[in-house]
């Protein structure tokens, strides 16, 4: 499967920028008091005594976050998170039992078909989509094609390793009884989308 050998074989490390305040004194020879962020700061000399107020601001609280890119939109659903191009709709099957997966369509589809879901009888055209349904008796087949043990972002998988000869990633994630499988029409885009996931 080809899929990006970084983000497959590498657990993704996010770097943290942690923001420090430098004070610098000099100047005066006799003994000096810190001070806290917000009061003052008092110098006393023997011979001459003078007073210097600073007011200290303290380093503001930041949260580090992960930015998704403007054009995508990060999709959460039973213990992964994944990253799709914003403009896809997002169906969740559960709550849409008619719904049908179509590959004709750009679209995320979460869950599994209902029993009698309202699908064309002639669809034109092969698009990207992606679908992640919970495995069992329904979708097991959905993982047939994944045989090769690959670790993505930190998470033990197995993977097609003929994706663009199938025509689709398919992805299993054991620990967590999920099945991905995204199919494949702009290579690029789909690349991204399989690279971009791993555990909420």
């Amino acid at each position: 499967m080809n899929l990006p050998r970084c983000r497959l074989r590498c657990s993704a490390v996010v770097a943290t920028a942690i923001a420090g305040v430098v004070f610098a004194a000099c100047g005066s020879s006799g003994p000096s008091v810190g001070a806290r962020p917000g009061q003052s700061a008092t110098t006393t000399s023997s011979s001459v005594t003078s007073t210097t107020t600073t007011v200290v601001s303290a380093p503001s609280a930041t949260t580090p976050t992960t930015a998704v890119p403007a054009n995508l939109q990060q999709i959460s659903f039973q213990g992964v998170v994944f990253e799709a191009p914003k403009a896809w709709p997002v169906y969740t099957l559960s709550a849409d039992p008619t719904r049908c997966v179509r590959y004709d369509v750009n679209a995320v589809y979460l869950g599994q078909e209902g029993p009698t879901p309202s699908c064309p009888a002639n669809p034109i055209g092969h698009l990207d989509t992606v679908q992640v349904a919970p495995i069992n008796a329904q979708t097991q087949s959905l993982t047939t094609p994944a045989t090769q043990a690959e670790t993505l972002n930190g998470l033990s998988v197995r993977v097609d390793p003929n994706a663009t000869t199938d025509g689709a990633f398919t992805i299993v994630f054991p620990s967590l009884q999920l099945v991905a499988v995204v199919t494949t029409h702009n290579l690029a885009t789909d690349e991204q989308i399989v690279a971009s996931f791993q555990h909420a």
